[in-house]
């Protein structure tokens, strides 16, 4: 893959450190002496150095320092939040012989700080700030960002931070050593992914000459026996003001931000090195080249891979839109010569645009006792067979809705663009993302067939084992073009218009959010406010029978949640896509046989038509029997895909274990063979029978957040869904709380050479009780943030040998069945090593508790954690979803919030003795450990699929 990540799940890393607070929020300029002699320091008292304004294009004004650094500001007050984003032009085509992995390697340790930020300052101030953080290797660049709530303090350091770790970084062999281990098992993680191994093997094959050939992970030998030498010259060279980008988007004071920088950067010398020439032009493809890579697995992949324009060229935007057409779900002709005629499970598309000459590649999937030659020849044949079926108009327009709609979701919100001009940059310049925007309505159908037919053909072709052609025709693969010239007069459109900063404050969405209860019980919660785009985002769920009723119904009920948007009314399951796209809508919807959710985002202007389609969408399905069987087909095929791989093993072995519930009830927890064969049982009057007895509004809530009226919303809800009631009476399945045995699963996987390590203990709780915050408090302590947690100290930090590493706590507000989890990723070599220091760290945490210092982490960045989820109104509508459902209001969450910030470290570590206990954990390895499945035996945990809740409304009752 061409991206990866050294956080472990960016979204969701919070915490504080308020040991460090005095060094840190004093933080100061970068000392610069700690480069090389050859980099001379600033003189002392050194005048500051100001920026030149560059250019301007729609509300993004790009700036210069003297040194070469460049810099973006965008500012947007839509939402209170900022995104410091720096990238660097290096990637993995930089790389030389015998350095491979070297710019990811080198991503890594950026976050091991330097003399002014010793240690794990860095991941503990991102904690302890709430700051959503990332950094990604690419084959052309590196990025580096944080996004965080609006504060000059918070800028400030993260910006200080940015020019002392460009110079000061310590890149030392003790943290090489230790980080290189955990390199490696993400470099397994990798392994265990067909789709990614197949991918990466492709690309060394159509690659010959140029290094877009090697992956950015790099190879295994390279990335154990890098020399530390090498890596710090390769930091000295590449990581300089003249070769990065500094972005700051959202919302902030630009003339003091554009300050802040000059002091911060402007001392940075401009380095005297002149950076290497690249000469190499890798030739046109003489053709089909072809290979097989046999590996563990569940599923037949076939993947066809082109050669293509370089990310500048016009052309990239006419095969974008190929794309589109020839892949997309459902309207793709792909997925209806493939996944509709169920020849393959399913059909995927990748268009890798890059600085130099790219890829696009096409693959399907089927199960591993299907044959893949049917689906190879009909893969082969839709991609190649564009000269004798030309792009009609119709497929175009569709497909330039569906880009239109893409870029402007990105346009409309800063922490994405602000990230996404990273690719651009890397192309070769920031305005590339609008000139390629501009270009979606320019590209004729004549362009996008000129394109298929050059680059979409044999000879240009890699799919599996070489096959020479006589005569070749040789795609015309043009170079870069000028870049400079193609953006000096370029413009832009007309800058957007500036929206006001809504509060996110539980008390301020209380005072402007409208509850209402229909005649028939529908709950709405209505929060009109202004938004970027006019943007709004809406979540519905409904609620479906009862125990007795459903039982051995879940299938039926996975099934007919997954049919709704597959044919409604006198619509098409391509008419309904069709018309969400012309909508601007993003609507997701998915459901099991006790409740149904309907996620979706529109704009102002369309939200009265959306939800008149949702209706039909929700009371008018049609059931198509192909549809069904084609749903059907992928449905099983995702659960045989499952069958070998360890975080699908593990959780199951745990779900299943001490589950009191017979086979029919849905709280039990079915192995893959009956998840199968209850999959291949369901009929199609079923479904409609399931539909028509449970599905209705009268225990339903509807959130709405964003720029409407709300007024008319109730109006037009009350005219849709007022009279809609269903058959059988609605009761709460209850999940009481269950003492499960401490046990241990040893699963023998394969073949896979990432395992996974799950561990679980039940804890009897409400969210409601004053213990709640306590224990939310001590999960993120625990492992609650990727990088700055108990376990991610000892097993990533300290020992090396895990990549990522959480707990989790789930618990519910009606449901006493909650799940105290932990979850980590390791090589099946350090499974004793794992276990061992998993369970010291458990037995500290139990016997000593947390300290004052963890606490003031913990606190702070669950509140800046629940801050920022407030400013997301998809999940803002969710969260006001749950409420109505669980009569509650955000004072709930003030109430959690407050008490979180008057905890003692006393009364958590009272509350971590009364509901954990190492010896009750129940556990599961999963790995290639060379033996054969496990049994139950002795010890303990489960599996955490998400790291500690944020103090908002939990999902599930």
């Amino acid at each position: 893959m061409r991206r990866l990540v050294t956080s472990f799940a960016a979204s969701l890393v919070t915490g504080a450190a308020c040991f460090i607070l005095a060094g840190l929020s004093a933080l100061p300029v970068p000392a610069f002496a700690a480069r090389p002699s050859s980099v001379a320091p600033p003189p002392a008292a050194a005048p500051v150095i100001r920026a030149e304004r560059v250019a301007a294009v729609e509300g993004i004004t790009e700036y210069r320092l003297p040194n070469g650094l460049r810099i973006l500001l965008a500012p947007d007050d839509a939402q209170p939040t900022t995104t410091v984003n720096m990238t660097y032009l290096v990637g993995s085509r930089h790389e030389n012989y015998g350095e491979t992995g070297m710019a990811h390697l080198l991503e890594h340790l950026m976050f091991k700080g330097t003399p002014s930020l010793p240690g794990r300052t860095i991941p503990t101030e991102f904690a302890r700030r709430g700051m959503q953080f990332n950094g990604t290797t690419a084959q052309d660049r590196t990025n580096y960002f944080e996004t965080f709530a609006a504060s000059d303090d918070n800028l400030d350091w993260a910006l200080r931070m940015e020019a002392d770790r460009m110079v000061n970084s310590f890149i030392s062999r003790a943290d090489l050593d230790k980080e290189m281990t955990v390199v490696r098992n993400e470099m397994e993680i990798g392994e265990n992914n067909p789709m990614r191994m197949l991918q990466q093997q492709m690309y060394a094959a159509a690659y010959r000459w140029h290094n877009y050939a090697k992956a950015p992970i790099g190879a295994r030998s390279d990335v154990e026996r890098v020399g530390i030498e090498n890596l710090q010259a390769f930091y000295r060279r590449y990581y300089q003001p003249d070769n990065a980008v500094l972005v700051v988007a959202g919302q902030f004071d630009p003339a003091r931000a554009l300050s802040q920088i000059e002091q911060a950067f402007g001392p940075i010398p401009r380095p005297t090195r002149v950076l290497p020439t690249e000469h190499t032009v890798e030739p046109p493809q003489e053709g089909a080249r072809e290979l097989t890579l046999t590996r563990p697995g569940d599923s037949s992949i076939v993947a066809a891979m082109y050669h293509v324009a370089p990310g500048a060229h016009p052309d990239t935007t006419a095969l974008a839109l190929l794309t589109v057409i020839l892949a997309d779900t459902p309207g793709g002709r792909l997925e209806h010569a493939l996944v509709d005629t169920r020849k393959a499970a399913w059909q995927m598309s990748m268009f890798d645009a890059m600085k130099d000459p790219g890829v696009i590649l096409f693959a399907a999937g089927t199960g591993k006792d299907r044959p893949i030659e049917p689906v190879r020849a009909a893969l082969l044949a839709e991609i190649e067979g564009l000269a004798a079926k030309p792009v009609t108009q119709d497929e175009l327009d569709r497909a330039r809705v569906r880009m239109r709609n893409a870029y402007e979701k990105i346009l409309n919100d800063p922490a994405r663009y602000g990230v996404a001009l990273s690719e651009s940059i890397a192309k070769g310049d920031w305005r590339l993302l609008f000139i390629a925007r501009d270009r979606v309505e320019t590209t004729t159908l004549e362009d996008v067939q000129r394109v298929a037919e050059n680059y979409l053909r044999q000879t240009n072709r890699t799919v599996g084992e070489f096959l020479p052609g006589d005569k070749p025709q040789l795609a015309a693969i043009p170079q870069s073009p000028d870049v400079a010239a193609l953006v000096r007069d370029y413009a832009g459109k007309a800058v957007a218009q500036a929206v006001p900063t809504f509060d996110p404050s539980p008390a301020n969405i209380d005072a402007h959010t409208v509850r209402q209860t229909l005649p028939n019980g529908m709950e709405l919660a209505l929060l009109s406010k202004p938004t970027r785009g006019e943007a709004v985002n809406g979540t519905l769920v409904l609620h479906l029978g009862n125990t007795q009723s459903l039982q051995g119904k879940t299938a039926i009920g996975s099934l007919t949640a997954g049919m709704l948007d597959r044919g409604a009314g006198v619509f098409s399951r391509q008419q309904i896509a069709d018309r969400f796209e012309a909508l601007k809508a993003n609507v997701s919807i998915s459901g099991s046989s006790e409740r149904l959710t309907v996620r979706f985002e529109t704009h102002r202007a369309y939200l009265p038509d959306l939800l008149d389609l949702l209706r039909t969408v929700l009371r008018m399905p049609t059931f198509p029997s192909a549809e069904l069987e084609t749903l059907r087909a992928s449905s099983i095929a995702g659960v045989d895909s499952q069958r070998r791989q360890p975080n699908a093993l593990a959780p199951n072995a745990l779900g299943r274990h001490g589950n009191p519930y017979p086979a029919e009830d849905p709280r039990y927890t079915p192995t893959f063979d009956e998840s199968v064969a209850s999959l291949r049982g369901v009929t199609q009057a079923e479904l409609r029978e399931f539909h028509a007895q449970f599905y209705g509004a009268d225990h339903a809530q509807l959130a709405i957040v964003g720029d409407f009226d709300a007024a008319d919303a109730e109006k037009q809800i009350q005219f849709l869904f007022g009279d809609w009631r269903a058959q059988v009476p609605f009761e709460r399945v209850d999940r009481p709380f269950i003492a499960i045995p401490a046990a241990s699963f040893t699963l023998d996987t394969p073949g896979k050479a990432n395992a996974v390590y799950l561990a679980s203990q039940p804890v009897d709780l409400l969210n409601d009780s004053p213990d709640y915050p306590l224990m939310l408090i001590a999960t993120r302590v625990l492992g609650g943030t990727g990088m700055r947690s108990r376990l991610a100290d000892r097993l990533r930090q300290q020992e090396g040998i895990s990549y990522g590493v959480s707990s989790s706590l789930s618990i519910g507000a009606l449901d006493r069945a909650g799940r105290f989890a932990l979850w980590a990723v390791y090589a099946p070599q350090n499974q004793t090593r794992l276990r061992d220091a998993v369970g010291q760290e458990m037995q500290r945490f139990v016997r000593d508790g947390i300290t004052s210092v963890e606490l003031s982490e913990a606190v702070s960045g669950l509140l800046q954690q629940g801050l920022i989820s407030r400013t997301r109104d998809g999940l803002l509508a969710g969260a006001l979803a749950n409420q109505l459902y669980l009569g509650r209001t955000m004072a709930h969450t003030a109430e959690v919030e407050a008490r979180i910030s008057k905890a003692t470290p006393e009364a958590v570590n009272d509350a971590i003795r009364r509901y954990l206990s190492p010896d009750t954990l129940t556990q599961a390895f999963a790995g290639d450990f060379g033996s054969g499945a496990g049994t139950p035996a002795a010890t303990a945990a489960e599996p955490a699929t998400a790291p500690a809740a944020a103090p908002a409304e939990p999902a599930r009752p």
